[in-house]
């Protein structure tokens, strides 16, 4: 089986991965992994004033940031059944894109767990990968 995980770099995603490996039988050991990490698009605005080489490079950059620290984990942890997605643009829309590309039959996302009122006011990744996907999701808070 395929197991997508999406990775931000907070404490929500650790939580995840911490989750994963703990019930190591049941998510890890004989499945794949897709690790995907999403950073914020630069707008085109920004972007028509910078070669593509310097966004490739801050691409490169905040997106090392957060899967370095995951890369390091599943070496302490042994785990190597791990591919990486690095995407740029809408969190929620490219973390179903690459749930469909991987053909992942699981997403694992870790949540802020703001409840009803607060997904109203800020909206959630969450919430929007919930609802538009047919694909079983773990929420791990």
């Amino acid at each position: 089986m395929k197991i997508l995980i999406a990775v931000d770099g907070s404490a929500y995603t650790r939580k995840a991965l911490d989750y994963l490996i703990a019930h190591r039988a049941m998510f890890v050991d004989g499945h794949q992994l897709v690790v995907v990490h999403v950073c914020t698009g630069v707008s085109g605005n920004v972007a028509r004033h910078l070669s593509k080489e310097v966004v490739a490079g801050y691409y490169a950059e905040e997106s090392a940031k957060v899967l370095d620290p995951v890369k390091a984990l599943f070496a302490e942890k042994g785990l190597s059944n791990y591919t990486i997605d690095s995407r740029h643009g809408h969190a929620a829309e490219e973390i179903l894109k690459a749930a469909s590309d991987a053909q992942a039959e699981l997403m694992v996302l870790g949540t802020h767990g703001h409840g009803i009122f607060g997904r109203a006011l800020m909206g959630s990744v969450s919430t929007k990968v919930l609802s538009e996907t047919d694909i079983t999701v773990l929420l791990v808070q």
